[in-house]
């Protein structure tokens, strides 16, 4: 299959594996290929024959895996060099990339680079007509509106966050192929030089956002302060984490690492509740994924009960004793 005016994904691999957010991008990748016919192609720098071998089980026709030692670890100045010769030898039509520390460093340095447009933060993406350019759709106004973009350069080149496009699963039975390559860095110096690496196994915290089985958001309803410490209390006293919207980290309340939403944390936690939340689309884009969404909010217009699972039009103060009776009968 021919790389060229496909589908790219930079893949991105920790010990032979594909990491999550280069997971979900090669599906969506697939997808985007499957529509216009052409190969869906993932970009390996660094990670060997084991990560390609991952990638194509992600949905990849074809892993170029780049073979020079010095690419092992990331630097800014040698992988910017090696993916501008591989996009001038094979000419994508897409170039997607994770944004993680590294994929926003590389996508930037690109774009400067080869003089080519960028899409920062996108949340969706797809040919909506019958030529090669991609529609793109990304938050602005702090997630106030969302706007379609077009890119005239080639590649079209954006970053995406992760847990934007979920649901990829791997199948050890596709088949694809493994294209191995040594780019000219033509003598470009390295920033930096690793001399060993050892993994630390990250700190294991209770009750994060992430991770939490049930999720407690507080909204503006809360009205103060002193009506967020009792929101606050009642998720501690269900075993819940503790969300918010954004205009309480605006009000100085929380921290931004409290905030639930596209410009927050994407999160999918099996019960998230909602209190004086009024859910809007940034809000639903961030937990979108939860199977069961609660809401109490005095308003019954407001836009959190078009995708709640079960709503309580009232006060949230009044509510919550109530809801801790139900939801402590639900503790094994």
């Amino acid at each position: 299959m021919d790389m060229k005016q496909g589908v790219w994904v930079y893949t991105e691999a920790t010990e032979g594996k594909v990491g999550q957010l280069s997971q979900e991008l090669l599906g969506k990748g697939r997808e985007l290929a499957d529509s216009k016919q052409k190969a869906l192609v993932a970009f390996l720098p660094s990670g060997g024959e084991s990560a390609a071998k991952d990638a194509i089980g992600y949905g990849a026709d074809i892993a170029l895996v780049l073979d020079n030692t010095e690419l092992a670890a990331y630097d800014s100045t040698l992988y910017t060099q090696a993916a501008e010769e591989v996009i001038k030898k094979y000419e994508p039509n897409v170039f997607l990339i994770g944004a993680s520390y590294n994929g926003r460093d590389l996508g930037g340095r690109l774009s400067a680079a080869m003089d080519l447009g960028l899409v920062a933060d996108c949340i969706n993406c797809s040919y909506e007509g019958e030529d090669d350019s991609l529609t793109w759709i990304r938050p602005a106004f702090t997630g106030k509106v969302y706007v379609k973009i077009l890119t005239t350069t080639r590649p079209q080149l954006a970053t995406i966050s992760d847990k934007i496009f979920r649901g990829n699963t791997f199948n050890g039975s596709r088949s694809g192929e493994i294209v191995h390559e040594t780019v000219d860095l033509k003598g470009v110096v390295a920033k930096q030089k690793v001399i060993s690496f050892e993994p630390v196994p990250a700190e294991r915290q209770e009750l994060t956002l992430e991770t939490a089985d049930i999720v407690v958001g507080a909204g503006r309803g809360v009205g103060d302060e002193e009506g967020l410490a009792k929101v606050a209390a009642f998720a501690a006293s269900i075993g819940a984490a503790l969300g918010v919207s954004k205009p309480l980290v605006d009000n100085g309340w929380a921290t931004h690492d409290q905030q639930i939403g596209i410009t927050g944390k994407k999160i999918a936690p099996k019960i998230y509740i909602a209190l004086g939340i009024s859910g809007a689309i940034q809000h639903k884009l961030g937990l979108q994924e939860a199977p069961m969404i609660i809401a109490v909010n005095k308003d019954p217009e407001a836009p959190i009960f078009e995708f709640a699972h079960y709503g309580i039009v009232g006060d949230l103060f009044k509510a919550l004793p109530a809801l801790t009776e139900e939801l402590k009968k639900l503790k094994p």
